[in-house]
């Protein structure tokens, strides 16, 4: 078979032929791999081939880059400031010369790192600040200006871009391919997650929206507009333009690619569930990739078949927006409340350290078929908290989590949250997970969470002394914690739920080692203990001895002790 693609060679001067494809991903490389790709520039060493495609059949046209992104993107951003780069990879040589020009200062005029910096880059003029810190010392400035300039020549040297080549291999083949190829690529290095995939295979699908306006409460505007933001946001991390993309051309035809749909409903269903949907692209493609999985009753393991119900999505599109706007507004109206975390000077700041996508999927799956003012959906957002927890503690979300989805799916319907879980049940889940509690000084995501909602449902409803404000810490205080476990081997549940509260900020900031009996002036703080289920004067009498004698036996028991009460709080709250 006849080879499609020739190979070519670039230079930095014609990297302004390149441009991005829509379908490409964002940029993913961080500073240490950046770093590491300048070293091996500077060494010469092979950095592998870029893959492109020609617009046109012109010898100058326009290359759409298939792969290469982050190598181009790294060498147009060492073009623009070498420094980022270089120091790192040369910090003695660096330090030494900074030291070496401190040295020939006075204490008033000594270089910061950042001002020397500066002066490498020629952000600060070299020969008027020389000037300034020696003034009637004629040798001494030629001394400075020679060691800085000596320097940047170096650095200058470090990766000659005029002579460097990059090698590229240029796709011939027919356009409707391309998709194909980029699904290919990658494979040795930065996996793609399958989400990307779908953005390539699907290039060539449509989703048609309203005209402006004509949407019942602008829901396909918002998906649009999300759309948009997500090129804006892809074409400011990118060194490149986007290929084949026009905001006005956009608003214009109003025709979306079924993975931009995708994303979009994701970032949709992010503003409306904050307190469930994270704010990273991967959730929420997860999210928006999903719910198109639930409305066309395709398995979550089978969303490559998406593109084959377009024409489903197409005639049901309002009804889609319509449903999932609905369940998102119900399901925030419960978990913000539950999940909202205290924080000084800062709203609607969630802990979603019990969340994952497939379990909150499985939320809307079992909501998308039930009447909105059917006793069925009523009586499955009631149940549902208490499920949050449940499902936690009895880890039913830890594994096979794609495959559990399916079956809360309307056409299975072999699980549903309409049974009313018990105390018993939620309790026994508990003491399932409680037993694998292991000794630590740090609080898990999941017990923070956990914390979060008992002090939602408790202390932090009713009672806030004073309007103070509070964070999250250890009742034992780590201090004492600390002074008990010196030989560092860890042998307290510190960490664990029964030691962890939301407790005042401005007393807890300077207690360091006392408790809440100990700056309880005129009982200020009588309600808070009572209502948060704080250890009694007679248990922290106990646990100051114990830990006296390093008794964590004791200590340990308390600590579990209360984390049981704890959970037979919260499941009690959310049982109602």
């Amino acid at each position: 078979m006849t080879a499609q693609y020739d190979t070519i060679t670039l230079g930095v001067s014609d990297l302004d032929r390149i441009t991005l494809p829509k379908f490409q991903r964002g940029f993913v490389w961080n500073k240490t791999k950046k770093t590491s790709f300048i070293q091996t520039l500077h060494d010469g060493f092979p950095f592998g081939a870029l893959l492109v495609y020609p617009e046109t059949s012109d010898a100058d046209s326009k290359l759409v880059l298939l792969d290469g992104q982050q190598r181009l993107s790294t060498i147009l951003q060492y073009q623009h400031d070498q420094i980022p780069f270089w120091k790192p990879l040369n910090f003695d040589k660096y330090q030494s010369c900074l030291t070496s020009i401190n040295s020939m200062l006075d204490e008033e005029h000594q270089v910061t790192e950042e001002t020397f910096d500066r002066l490498l880059t020629n952000k600060i003029d070299v020969a008027d600040w020389a000037d300034e810190v020696a003034p009637s010392d004629a040798a001494r400035r030629k001394d400075l200006r020679d060691k800085i300039k000596e320097l940047q020549t170096e650095i200058a040297q470090f990766v000659d871009l005029n002579e460097l080549g990059i090698l590229a291999i240029k796709f011939t083949g027919s356009r409707d391919r391309i998709a194909d190829v980029f699904a290919n690529l990658n494979k040795g290095g930065m996996p793609l997650q399958k989400y990307e995939v779908f953005s390539a295979a699907w290039s060539n699908t449509e989703i048609r929206l309203l005209q402006a306006g004509e949407s019942a409460n602008g829901l396909q505007d918002k998906i649009l507009e999300y759309v948009k933001s997500y090129y804006s946001s892809m074409e400011t991390k990118a060194e490149f333009e986007l290929n084949d993309f026009s905001e006005d051309e956009l608003s214009k035809s109003r025709v979306i690619t079924l993975s931009e749909f995708a994303v979009a409903l994701g970032a949709f269903v992010h503003e409306l569930l904050p307190s469930l949907v994270g704010d990273t692209l991967s959730t929420q493609n997860e999210i928006g990739y999903g719910l198109l999985g639930i409305a066309t009753g395709t398995d979550n393991r089978k969303l490559s078949t998406l593109n084959s119900k377009v024409d489903l999505i197409n005639d049901e599109l309002q009804l889609i927006l319509e449903k999932a706007s609905r369940i998102c507004v119900d399901l925030n109206g419960i978990f913000s409340k539950l999940l909202n975390q205290i924080i000084a000077g800062k709203k609607d700041t969630y802990v979603p350290g019990l969340t994952s996508s497939f379990k909150t999927l499985s939320y809307f799956a079992s909501l998308w078929n039930l009447e909105e003012s059917s006793e069925e959906y009523r009586t499955t957002l009631k149940n549902i908290p208490s499920y949050y927890v449940f499902d936690f503690w009895s880890r039913s979300w830890t594994s096979h989590g794609d495959q559990r989805l399916i079956d809360y799916y309307p056409k299975y319907g072999k699980r549903n949250y309409l049974q009313r879980l018990t105390l018993g049940q939620l309790l026994d889940a508990y003491a399932q997970w409680a037993s694998d509690n292991t000794p630590g000084i740090n609080f898990s995501k999941e017990v923070k969470a956990l914390t979060t909602i008992h002090s939602n449902q408790s202390y932090l409803s009713s009672v806030l002394p004073h309007g103070e404000s509070f964070e999250l810490e250890h009742i034992i205080a780590k201090k004492l914690i600390n002074a008990a476990e010196n030989d560092r081997e860890r042998r307290i549940f510190a960490g664990s739920l029964g030691n962890c509260m939301y407790l005042p900020r401005q007393d807890n900031n300077k207690k360091k080692e006392k408790n809440l009996y100990d700056v309880n002036q005129e009982g200020r703080y009588n309600d808070l203990m009572a209502s948060s289920l704080y250890y009694t004067k007679e248990e922290f009498a106990t646990i100051s001895n114990a830990l006296e004698v390093r008794d964590y036996a004791t200590i340990n028991a308390l600590i579990m002790q209360r984390g049981h009460r704890v959970a037979e709080s919260i499941a009690q709250s959310l049982l109602g």
